[in-house]
């Protein structure tokens, strides 16, 4: 911590972050006012001065404090993950549903012969398959 001076007579530690400590407690630009210290009151400030400087020094240091246990709580970052994988796979299901959907009205409405290929050929195959099977074993 680099000490500050504000008067010959005081030697007061600042809070003032490095640039290492910059990164610390953001996430996507939260907490981003308690990287940012205010400045000291004035020499010549009222006690109301001070006592609300120092109020406000401890709501940011509060922030800066909650910050650093968010990121650290691997807990919840993991259930953030799942809650996003499963969002993802949700939208993913339902575009399949939708997909699945406008294929199957396509065939609803397709002509009497490409209904027949679409479930005969897949039956032909099929077929194909077990015939070579059995032959095989014979």
């Amino acid at each position: 911590m680099s000490t500050s001076t504000g008067s010959p007579d005081r030697n007061i530690p600042s809070v003032r972050p490095t640039s290492a400590d910059s990164s610390v407690g953001k996430r996507e630009g939260e907490h981003q006012a308690a990287t940012e210290p205010a400045p000291p009151p004035a020499d010549d400030a009222s006690v109301e001065e001070i006592v609300a400087d120092i109020e406000a020094t401890r709501e940011r240091l509060a922030e800066s404090v909650d910050a650093l246990a968010d990121k650290v709580n691997v807990k919840a970052r993991a259930q953030e993950k799942v809650d996003q994988t499963r969002h993802q796979a949700q939208e993913k299901v339902s575009q399949a549903r939708a997909r699945g959907a406008e294929l199957l009205d396509q065939v609803r409405h397709a002509p009497w012969q490409l209904r027949l290929a679409i479930v005969g050929v897949p039956v032909l195959v099929l077929a194909a398959v077990i015939i070579m099977r059995v032959r095989r074993r014979s």
